[in-house]
């Protein structure tokens, strides 16, 4: 419907772990597999959920925290279960060129701030549209927070980092993020009918939720006047 900048390189800070969701879930995931916790992991920086070296948990589990919470150590534990950085980071490069990603290079799969890194908001409505489609990520792009248990028993609850979720009725996803370098960054997704709308917002100030509410709620008000009046779907 509009947009600003559209074309200007940011990190793309937790964002990336969409891609990275994408490519996990592309070939050989079990769900049920078992995901060790190292102390990389567990001494990761940023929203975590608390993960302690020598746990292990449930793969599901590990990426409902890293979508739902946008925790760090569960996604560190993912990507070193996966092989390492060094094995996906060229995962996410194919993945990213296929999805025609073509001004992004995500080169930390968690998102933290690195050289090079770069995404637009272009490219990551682009990267929006393939992952609400996939259900493992739509259902929890959507949940309010989420209470998983490690092998061991130990039992963790989290809330979603999207306040959006259950306080604006339409909002259905998907993913938030924030580092120094990117600032605060939203993909947002709202439904209302037969309408949806997609919001990218990077390096938003401190208004972010304000803000994303009235482009959703405005955006959605302008879809359905066009396809009432035949001029969208």
């Amino acid at each position: 419907l509009w947009g600003a900048s559209l074309d200007e390189p940011r990190q793309p800070a937790s964002l990336a772990k969409l891609l990275t969701a994408l490519v996990l879930l592309d070939a050989g995931w079990d769900p049920d597999a078992r995901v060790p916790v190292g102390r990389r992991a567990a001494g990761v920086e940023g929203t975590t959920i608390g993960l302690r070296a020598g746990e292990a948990l449930r793969a599901a589990d590990a990426l409902t925290a890293m979508l739902v919470r946008s925790a760090n150590d569960a996604c560190v534990a993912l990507v070193d279960h996966a092989g390492g950085e060094s094995a996906v980071r060229p995962r996410l490069a194919a993945r990213a060129r296929a999805l025609g990603l073509r001004a992004s290079n995500f080169v930390d799969p968690c998102g933290f701030d690195a050289p090079g890194q770069r995404t637009t908001a272009r490219d990551l409505l682009r990267l929006a549209d393939a992952a609400r489609v996939v259900p493992a990520i739509a259902l929890r792009g959507r949940a309010t927070g989420a209470r998983i248990r490690t092998l061991g028993g130990r039992e963790l609850r989290f809330a979603a980092t999207n306040v959006l979720l259950g306080r604006m009725p339409e909002a259905v996803g998907l993913k938030t993020g924030y580092t120094r370098g990117a600032g605060r960054s939203l993909i947002a997704l709202a439904e209302r009918g037969p309408d949806r709308v997609v919001l990218v917002m990077l390096g938003a100030g401190e208004d972010r939720w304000f803000s994303a509410s009235g482009l959703l709620h405005h955006a959605l008000a302008r879809a359905a006047r066009l396809r009432e009046a035949g001029s969208g779907d």
